[in-house]
């Protein structure tokens, strides 16, 4: 595919999520992020925003993109299962399924190539495959992934840069090596802004999420991340100032979910198990089946007789119920009220049981073990967990020409930003959940006297 150099309009959006910043971080006076206090006190900001349930970057990210919650736009969570294979669905590092397979609904960078626009993004989830991104690099934890499914020009191109794109793969499963592959997301994005200047740019960066994950919730080492991913905003804000086109461009800094602590693991594939429903030498052959969202968990009655479906469902419920670990259960009817299918809808990967674990307490799928409960938790800090949760809540923060000085929101919902966003670009998506936030807007765009794509 040929690319122009010049952008199709003089117009660019720049959309940075740093995954798992809570927004009690910035009230928190141990976080030093002087970039995006400058975006917060030159833009707006949200006293707050609501994700989506479960909290787990692969739904979360889809609802972003789209406006829609995981009923509409098909990623329910990190993992599912896939009834008719019988096995553990991943979208987790976009290993199992590309974009058009399973995201149901027109994205904001859909809608910006339906614009002539020119696309680009930097390991962003269910984005493999994605054919209206101009230059992609998908999330990928494999080497081989990104030396297949990126964007081969611009792949070779960063690669005669001397960019060390064969480490992608190695940087990103290693958290400790977390900076690097943070540090080369920065390179990448910079290089594109030199070179191309795409009209949207959206990256992710993953550092945050994978220290809380290791040391916790505010440790130091999640300072430290923060602070680390604010020099990396920096430097964009830099590039983009070099390039001449800083005062051309809004600037949304967004995280997916926040964060607590867990001092406990809870395995119900294990307790399956023991109850004789989960097969561990064949699972192919199991009667139940769960898997982890992290704080949350789905499980699968795969019963093909209705009634004892319905037998085997109850069953499961009750003794989930009873088990420690388990927070809150869900019934059938509330599915759509957490943003998830109703009876009928995407049977294929649809759970037949929903559970919130207690809050200290993180899902785990593995059913290699003999205890349910572990009391030493696989991880230091977890999300998954509703998004009504105050720890939960994500960050939002937004600047550039188009965009009030000085005001601060109530609290938003996630489902908001994709219809900001391709409000700025002219247009409009179908059938959102989400509605655009017009109050940021300037007046001359929220009424419509100058088209938002050449302001």
């Amino acid at each position: 595919m040929a690319h122009s150099t010049q952008p199709k309009s003089d117009n660019y959006v720049l959309i940075i999520s740093i995954d798992g910043m809570a927004h009690y971080y910035l009230q928190d006076q141990h976080v030093h992020m002087p970039n995006v206090r400058r975006l917060i006190r030159e833009g707006v900001s949200a006293a707050g925003m609501e994700s989506v349930f479960p909290t787990a970057t692969w739904a979360i990210h889809s609802s972003m993109v789209t406006g829609t919650y995981p009923r509409k736009h098909g990623v329910l969570g990190n993992w599912v299962i896939d009834r008719p294979n019988r096995r553990v669905g991943e979208h987790f590092g976009d290993r199992m399924w590309s974009k058009t397979e399973v995201l149901r609904r027109e994205t904001w960078y859909d809608a910006a190539k339906r614009m002539g626009l020119t696309t680009a993004s930097i390991c962003w989830p269910v984005t493999r495959g994605a054919e209206t991104i101009d230059f992609n690099i998908p999330e990928f934890y494999e080497q081989d992934l990104f030396d297949t499914c990126c964007t081969s020009s611009l792949w070779e191109e960063l690669k005669a840069t001397g960019l060390p794109m064969e480490c992608y793969g190695a940087w990103s499963k290693d958290h400790a090596r977390g900076p690097m592959q943070d540090w080369l997301t920065t390179k990448v994005a910079k290089y594109l802004i030199d070179r191309y200047s795409p009209n949207l740019l959206q990256l992710h960066y993953l550092l945050p999420d994978s220290f809380q994950h290791d040391y916790g919730a505010r440790s130091k080492e999640a300072y430290w991340s923060l602070e680390y991913v604010d020099e990396r905003i920096g430097e964009l804000l830099k590039a983009l100032e070099e390039k001449g086109i800083l005062h051309k461009t809004n600037v949304f800094v967004v995280s997916d979910h926040g964060f607590v602590n867990t001092t406990k693991t809870f395995y119900p594939n294990v307790l399956f198990k023991q109850k004789g429903w989960l097969n561990s030498e064949n699972l192919k052959e199991s009667r139940v089946m769960a898997v982890s969202n992290g704080g949350s968990g789905y499980v699968y009655v795969l019963e093909d007789d209705p009634e004892e479906k319905v037998r085997m469902i109850g069953e499961v419920r009750r003794v989930l119920a009873d088990s420690e670990g388990v927070g809150r259960l869900f019934e059938k009817e509330e599915h759509p009220a957490l943003g998830l299918p109703a009876e009928g809808e995407l049977e294929h990967l649809c759970p037949d049981i929903v559970f919130e674990a207690e809050m200290d307490c993180f899902v785990y799928f593995d059913h290699s073990g003999d205890e349910v409960i572990g009391h030493l938790a696989k991880f230091k800090g977890m999300h998954g967990y509703l998004p009504q949760r105050e720890e939960l809540k994500a960050v939002f923060v937004a600047a550039g020409p188009s965009i009030r000085s000085g005001l601060t929101l109530p609290e938003i919902r996630i489902v908001d930003l994709a219809p900001t966003i391709v409000r700025l670009l002219g247009t409009e998506l179908e059938d959102t959940d989400g509605s655009a936030l017009d109050e940021i807007l300037k007046e001359e765009i929220r009424l419509g006297n100058l088209d938002p794509i050449k302001c």
